[in-house]
C-alpha cells in the first residue's frame, strides 16, 4: 500500500515505521510527512509525542482527533525545505495538505518550524498557517432569459412559469 505522505515508498517502508516507533524520522521532512499520515490515520497519539515539549501544554488532542477523523485526507505537497537535514538541528518545511471536508475542498498551507531535543529526535515546534477553501465547480450550462421559452416544455414564457 503507498504511503499517504506521498512517498514513492509503500507505507511500510516509509512512515509506517516511524508511527510504529521502531525508527525516529531522520530529517524535519520525514517528521513532518509522517506527521501528516498520522492524521490521516487518526494516531493523534503520534501527534502529541512529536511535540516540543514547550508546545504539548497547549496541544488540544479531542479537536486534532476530531479533526482528523471529519477529514478526508487528500494528499500532501511539500512547497519547499530549509535546512532539516541530519547534520542540522532545526528546520523549516513548507507543505500544502489538501483534505475534504464538509463538502469543501481546503488546501491547508503551513510553513512548519521544527527542531531537535536534546535526544536528537525532531519535534515539531510551530507552525503559520493558511488553509484555502475551494468550492466545488458549478455547471456553466446556459441561462434562461426570463422572456425565453420556459425549458420545462410549458409553451410558456420562463418567468410566467419556472422562473416564478
Amino acid at each position: 500500500m503507498p504511503c499517504p505522505c506521498g512517498s514513492p515508498l509503500p507505507f511500510d517502508r516509509c512512515c509506517d515505521r516511524y508511527l510504529r516507533g521502531d525508527a525516529s524520522p531522520p530529517t524535519a521532512e520525514a517528521l513532518m510527512r509522517s506527521r501528516y499520515t498520522a492524521y490521516t490515520r487518526g494516531d493523534i497519539g503520534y501527534i502529541a509525542a512529536t511535540l516540543a515539549a514547550d508546545q504539548r501544554g497547549a496541544f488540544d488532542a479531542v479537536a486534532a482527533q476530531a479533526w482528523a477523523t471529519r477529514a478526508t485526507w487528500l494528499g500532501l505537497r511539500i512547497v519547499s525545505t530549509t535546512r532539516g537535514t541530519e547534520s542540522d538541528q532545526d528546520g523549516v518545511v513548507s507543505f500544502v495538505a489538501t483534505y475534504r471536508e464538509g463538502g469543501k475542498t481546503i488546501a491547508h498551507h503551513e510553513v512548519s518550524q521544527f527542531r531537535r531535543d536534546d535526544d536528537g529526535a525532531w519535534r515539531f515546534v510551530a507552525g503559520d498557517t493558511r488553509a484555502v477553501v475551494t468550492e466545488p465547480k458549478r455547471a456553466t450550462g446556459a441561462k434562461v432569459g426570463r422572456n425565453d421559452p420556459c425549458p420545462c416544455g410549458s409553451g410558456k414564457k420562463y418567468k410566467f412559469c419556472c422562473g416564478r
